[in-house]
């Protein structure tokens, strides 16, 4: 064998292995190549898991990422041994001891996985959580009767592809509230309710809305809605400010952004088109005293339309979109035919990873171009 290698005996380790190729392989096997951030995972303790359902494209979590598993090619064969030494385990005991260690493939492979970073696949929580969407106590027990099924943190991370840490964030973005360790929306017409409540007493009692106090508005709304709902809602819509009332207790403020988004959705859902300037007086109008709307608030839920005479303004949420961005895409320049920057941004924004931000997504997937001086972005396959 040594002959056949054209080596000589001196170049040779103590241990020479000689490989054979078998008939059959001893087991299936996939290949996957790891991502630095799952190296890194793993040697933190974390645990790493395949998810989604059979009809999805796989995906692999870490504890706060996810990666898209794909196959890929490689031109050369790889080969799987698993009880090969390598040259530093060679050595052998005596130096003057040869030993001939026979070695099996058990495959060969011309194709791996490999692993893409990219944004959770949160959509289905969504229609998950919608058919149980808490309506009130009242309702509570016809709901239950219905056989419509609840979901704890568990359940949700063995249905949605999203790591722990980004399924957190999503219940979060949805404004999920936990009841009796099940993940709950609020039903939006029940949502309005209750924060209306809420809203009324600030008004009633002519508070600034910098300085909301947290025990007299649960002591006055405790009797409208379960305290569990009371407080999810205000800590929704509130944060601290920093500031202690006469007695020591904490005063909050109420969150414009959020509180203004929520309030121009109210008007914005049933409305079809809506003309523009009486939307902005009503929307005005709808807010507490103290808070100021702006346009900006609505990235991602409505669109205009400031050339069309007289000018409107519709509902338009991204969270109705595609997640892949080519269909996506394909949707909004069917909406509209060219879009600005800053029109197209808050639909794309999501899609974002931390290689492509939303310029080089749009750069791949969308036809550039300027007209007065201003950029616009439409389809690659328009006219």
């Amino acid at each position: 064998m040594i002959k056949h290698a054209k080596l000589e005996e001196k170049d040779i380790k103590p241990i020479t292995q000689a490989i054979y190729f078998t008939n059959r392989t001893e087991e299936d096997y996939k290949l996957l190549e790891i991502n630095p951030l799952v190296i890194s995972a793993l040697k933190e303790g974390q645990k790493v898991v395949f998810r989604g359902a059979r009809d999805d494209k796989a995906v692999l979590c870490t504890e706060d990422k996810t990666f898209e598993v794909k196959e890929a090619e490689t031109s050369n064969s790889l080969l799987l041994l698993p009880e090969l030494k390598l040259a530093e385990d060679c050595k052998g005991d005596d130096e003057d001891v040869r030993q001939l260690e026979e070695r099996k493939i058990v495959g060969v492979f011309h194709t791996y996985l490999e692993l893409r970073l990219i944004k959770p696949r949160l959509r289905r929580l969504k229609s998950l959580l919608e058919p149980s969407s808490y309506r009130g106590s009242e309702l509570e027990a016809d709901l239950l009767e219905s056989g419509v099924r609840l979901y704890t943190t568990v359940d949700l991370l063995r249905e949605v592809q999203a790591s722990e840490q980004e399924l957190t964030g999503g219940l979060e973005d949805l404004g999920a509230c936990c009841i009796d360790g099940k993940w709950r929306l609020l039903e939006f017409d029940y949502h309005f309710r209750v924060l209306s409540y809420f809203l009324n007493l600030i008004d009633s009692n002519s508070w600034n809305v910098s300085s909301i106090p947290y025990r007299e508005t649960i002591d006055n709304l405790q009797d409208l809605m379960p305290m569990y709902i009371l407080e999810h809602v205000f800590h929704q819509y509130c944060e601290m400010s920093g500031d202690r009332d006469d007695e020591g207790e904490p005063l909050y403020s109420l969150l414009e952004d959020k509180t203004c988004r929520f309030l121009a959705e109210v008007l914005l859902r049933p409305a079809g088109r809506f003309n523009l300037q009486d939307f902005l007086q009503a929307w005005q109008d709808s807010v507490p005293e103290g808070l100021q709307t702006d346009l900006k608030q609505l990235d991602g839920i409505a669109l205009t339309d400031l050339n069309a005479r007289p000018q409107v303004i519709w509902f338009f949420p991204e969270t109705d979109l595609p997640e892949d961005i080519q269909e996506r895409i394909n949707v909004l320049f069917e909406i509209r035919d060219k879009w600005t920057l800053d029109q197209i941004h808050p639909y794309i924004e999501k899609l974002t990873t931390e290689k492509q931000n939303v310029n080089a997504l749009l750069t791949k997937h969308a036809r550039a171009s300027n007209i007065n001086g201003v950029r616009y972005y439409s389809s690659r396959h328009g006219k």
